[in-house]
């Protein structure tokens, strides 16, 4: 009788503080104004839902005990809020959104490896990421408008969208375990004295270098679209293993840039672009580049140019120099004569403000087309049916662009 009155109001007891912490751990949400709210959580291995920061949530906000996050992980506008940390939150497999967090420093996260989406955006005061174990695991990363000097803690193998942004004390970033990149990576707009190595990365849909200072990539063997150079301060770029791009490849308004070098490539699927380069004085590098599917527009201030063994550009080409050298010309002229350039030819030197074609590089293929000159002489391309390359071979790869 007494084990009955004492014992199964106990057992009672435990199954209704049981059933209530299975009922918070499965969401759908939980909104956290105060550590206290974290605390509620804190005996869930797993919150299946939505973890929300409220936006008058202030100072410090540790989650702690959880160990995965089935949903998103999001604070926005906590404008009193200095820092979120976690002792064992390992996943969050929906989108991690810290956005307009103006006071926020410290953003520690001492078990997290994997992440679906990072999105972080407007952390002003952030400039460090205390990620003990490294995020491993991440399909997409979009960081802008932060403090951060480094991306530490960021250690990912693969990832399919990698955009950092807008944040001007960024100045290294080295990504050691990064192979590859399934949709687009890009840099744009961050410190002045960026500088970018990824000694891994093999192969990449998309790349976008904006106001880089350096760039290392000395594994990258296949770009599956397009790699652009716009607005760098580096001097010389080199890419020795790589073999092909599936798009245009693209050097624009890098001032400072003196050469390039591309000892492999063989074939650019798209256009080949390069403008605005002011102390590129030879377009060369390109040893083995046989094919442009595209078309090629150059303007700039180069006085030389040599691709040995191109013997097949698809599209049409647009040349112009400030360069009086006028075997520049006669060169493309010739190759756009022996069927070498399939699409319209324009060549002019002694240009005083040279200029590109904004349908040049657009890619696709050409025929030969009809030239219409404006008032200062330039010519428009016209794009249709690529005409076989009539055996010119070894002999033209021989004599065009010595």
């Amino acid at each position: 009788m007494v084990f009955s009155k004492v014992i199964l109001p106990s057992l009672a007891l435990a199954s209704s503080v049981f059933a209530q912490s299975r009922d918070i751990c499965d969401g759908p949400s939980i909104t956290i104004v105060s550590s206290a709210d974290a605390d509620s959580i804190a005996g869930c291995e797993t919150y299946d839902g939505d973890i929300i920061i409220d936006p008058t949530a202030q100072g410090i906000i540790a989650i702690n005990g959880v160990q995965q996050i089935t949903g998103d992980f999001t604070c926005l506008n906590a404008t009193l809020l200095t820092s979120i940390t976690s002792d064992q939150i390992n996943t969050i497999q929906g989108t991690w959104h810290l956005e307009d967090l103006t006071i926020l420093s410290n953003l520690q996260f001492s078990s997290l490896t994997g992440v679906n989406t990072i999105e972080w955006i407007g952390l002003p005061a952030l400039q460090s990421l205390n990620m003990a174990q490294g995020i491993q695991r991440a399909n997409s990363v979009y960081i802008s408008n932060t403090q951060l000097n480094n991306i530490n803690g960021i250690e990912l193998s693969a990832v399919a969208t990698l955009n950092i942004n807008n944040n001007p004390y960024l100045t290294d970033v080295n990504v050691n375990d990064l192979k590859n990149v399934t949709n687009a990576l890009s840099f744009s707009a961050n410190g002045r004295d960026l500088s970018i190595s990824f000694p891994n990365l093999e192969s990449a849909a998309n790349l976008t270098f904006r106001n880089v200072s350096k760039i290392d990539m000395p594994s990258l063997a296949t770009v599956g679209g397009s790699m652009g150079f716009y607005s760098d301060t580096f001097k010389t770029f080199s890419a020795p293993n790589l073999t092909t791009t599936g798009g245009t490849l693209a050097f624009v308004d890098s001032p400072s840039l003196t050469s390039f070098a591309f000892p492999a490539l063989t074939t650019i699927g798209g256009g080949f672009l390069v403008a605005n380069n002011t102390n590129l004085k030879a377009i060369n590098g390109l040893p083995k580049l046989a094919t442009i599917v595209g078309a090629l527009d150059f303007a700039g201030t180069f006085n030389s140019v040599a691709m040995p063994k191109l013997t097949d550009v698809r599209g049409g080409s647009n040349v112009q120099t400030t360069s009086t050298n006028a075997t520049i010309c006669e060169l493309f002229d010739s190759a756009h004569d022996n069927g070498v350039i399939k699409g319209v030819n324009t060549c002019l030197t002694s240009k005083a403000n040279p200029e590109t074609n904004p349908t040049a590089t657009g890619g696709g293929t050409a025929s030969t087309g009809t030239s219409s000159g404006d008032s200062n002489g330039n010519a428009a391309v016209t794009f249709g049916p690529a005409t076989p390359l009539a055996g010119l071979g070894a002999l033209f790869a021989a004599i065009f662009f010595i």
